[in-house]
């Protein structure tokens, strides 16, 4: 999970050329134990496989042949099933929090979600709005605009595209 922070039209690496590693943003100490080797990270409450292991095991997303995806939940939640409709707020109210940061950090005009999960549309939006207003000052938010982004689940690869036609020059 990561984030293309745009400053003044140009992509922000930062001194290291890590800058928008959000997913390492830490959420909670006594959290999961993430691939980075912290613990609580955004990652390890968004990422693929904590929303599947969420699901309930008689959940009728696991049905399908070769297991669950994260398309499937969030195909499910937007006709209605509670459990992926719960699986999709909490990943909403986690990035809210991871967003709170950002906001109150570089006060953006607009943050743009994308990929998979980012098709839930409000489902994932209204929660993480409201983590947001929590977790940040009411000036980082007055002029922030909040969407799903265009691109769905290939928003990654044409960042990655974007990025690497960049560098070519």
């Amino acid at each position: 999970m990561g984030a293309g922070i745009v400053l003044s039209g140009e992509l922000f690496r930062g001194a290291g050329g890590t800058a928008g590693e959000i997913g390492h943003i830490a959420l909670d100490p006594r959290g999961p134990v993430c691939r980075c080797g912290n613990r609580g990270c955004l990652e390890t409450f968004v990422g693929a496989s904590y929303l599947l292991d969420m699901l309930p095991q008689n959940s009728e997303v696991n049905r399908g042949p070769g297991g669950a995806r994260v398309s499937d939940i969030v195909a499910a939640a937007l006709t209605g099933d509670p459990g992926c409709r719960r699986v999709v707020a909490e990943a909403g109210s986690a990035l809210g929090q991871g967003m709170a940061i950002v906001a109150n950090l570089f006060n953006p005009d607009r943050i743009t979600l994308g990929g998979g999960l980012a098709e839930a549309g409000d489902l994932l939006l209204e929660p993480m709005r409201r983590a947001m207003e929590f977790g940040s000052l009411g000036s980082a938010l007055r002029d922030l605009i909040l969407v799903s982004g265009s691109l769905g689940r290939d928003a990654s690869l044409y960042g990655a595209l974007w990025t690497a036609s960049r560098v070519a020059r």
